[in-house]
């Protein structure tokens, strides 16, 4: 009695391990049928479409006349060839314009055709009969064929190949494939058949700066050379990150009127003595421009624009010191009129507003023709061109 009260523990457990996992599985297929999603209407609505306009392009090709031949058309082919009109979007499921396609297969009494449409997550087949009435090529040889027993209905004589040299021959259909390849993008302005241009930009702004510097006369000697640095105010867009002298001058005696009046935009920095009250003209205390040449070195340091200038003495002819009382020494003033670009350095593929500097590139373009001939009315990235051949 004791031993047939005695619990057989493995037994069980194997009993509850196997309706544990027969749980799962009820849940798994539960999940599955209860988780299934319809097609969307947009993706439904796009399916319809792509049969349809399948549908109509197979009506104007020739289809195989052999049975379980097929012939195939991609969602991305009906786009090139511009066929379909209408294609709803969906950001979501995006279509796969190269796996979703229409097929017609050649049957016993007819053709079918299979249009699969693959969107995201979403994807479907739908299934069409078409008829032999329908088929292009289908219909010229039974016309063809008419008219033959016609013809020899009214003559009374057997049809003869003698009038048909391609009778016996096998017929080939010419094909042609186009690929393009390109080389790489190169700097530069070339124009040509076989060349393809592109354009980048950078916003610049220009603007006019005077500098007054000085020397002092008794460091005056031709061959001697001095260095100086000018920072740039009122830089017309802070977001600017590089500066670039488009021209420099010895501004004249006509434009000193024009400094003068306008220190504010200048850059009237540092070096200036800044006792020019009392004075009608610079002119008369300045070297001229024979007297001297310079070098400008144009840098951006810290969130300011500096230009360092370089000045070197040719000759010391027909100039007049300037004494000044606070630095007690006699000097020449050295004048010069700074025309500077400002340039961003950001590039874009879009024109910025205002003035900008464009920047061409150019590659050349290579499209190379594959041609073959085939006895097939369709061969998948080709294209008919209507030539025919007898073989």
């Amino acid at each position: 009695m004791e031993d047939e009260r005695k619990i057989n523990w493995l037994s069980l457990f194997i009993k509850i391990i196997i309706v544990f996992v027969f749980i799962l599985i009820v849940i798994w297929l539960v999940s599955k049928i209860v988780g299934k999603k319809e097609p969307s209407e947009i993706f439904k609505s796009n399916l319809d479409n792509m049969e349809k306009v399948a549908l109509e392009y197979f009506k104007t090709i020739d289809l195989p006349l052999e049975k379980e031949k097929s012939k195939k058309i991609t969602l991305e082919e009906m786009i090139d060839k511009k066929i379909i009109i209408s294609f709803s979007e969906n950001s979501e499921n995006k279509c796969e314009a190269q796996e979703s396609y229409s097929k017609i297969t050649r049957k016993d009494n007819n053709y079918l055709v299979e249009t699969t449409l693959i969107c995201g997550d979403e994807k479907d087949t739908k299934v069409h009969n078409f008829s032999f009435d329908d088929c292009k090529n289908c219909q010229e040889k039974n016309e063809s064929s008419q008219d033959e027993n016609n013809d020899s209905h009214e003559d009374n004589t057997p049809p003869s190949n003698n009038n048909n040299p391609s009778a016996n021959l096998t017929t080939y259909y010419e094909f042609v494939k186009e690929t393009t390849s390109y080389t790489k993008w190169m700097r530069g302005s070339l124009i040509g058949n076989n060349i393809e241009n592109k354009y980048e930009y950078y916003a610049v702004a220009y603007d006019t700066y005077y500098s007054l510097a000085y020397i002092k006369a008794n460091e005056m000697k031709k061959g001697q050379s001095f260095t100086y640095t000018l920072k740039v105010d009122k830089v017309p867009n802070r977001s600017y990150y590089f500066m670039i002298v488009d021209d420099s001058k010895y501004f004249s005696v006509s434009e000193e009127k024009s400094y003068l009046n306008e220190r504010d935009i200048s850059v009237y920095k540092g070096n200036n003595p800044n006792t020019l009250s009392g004075y009608s003209t610079i002119a008369d205390y300045s070297l001229k421009e024979n007297n001297f040449t310079y070098k400008l070195s144009p840098y951006y340091q810290k969130g300011s624009f500096y230009i360092s200038v370089k000045i070197t003495i040719n000759n010391t002819d027909n100039i007049v010191p300037y004494y000044d009382n606070k630095i007690k020494n006699d000097i020449y003033f050295i004048p010069l009129k700074l025309n500077i670009r400002f340039a961003s350095n950001k590039i874009t593929t879009t024109k910025p507003s205002g003035n900008y500097v464009e920047i061409p590139y150019y590659r050349y373009v290579t499209v190379n023709k594959e041609t073959v001939w085939s006895t097939e009315n369709y061969l998948e990235g080709y294209t008919k061109t209507g030539n025919i051949k007898y073989e």
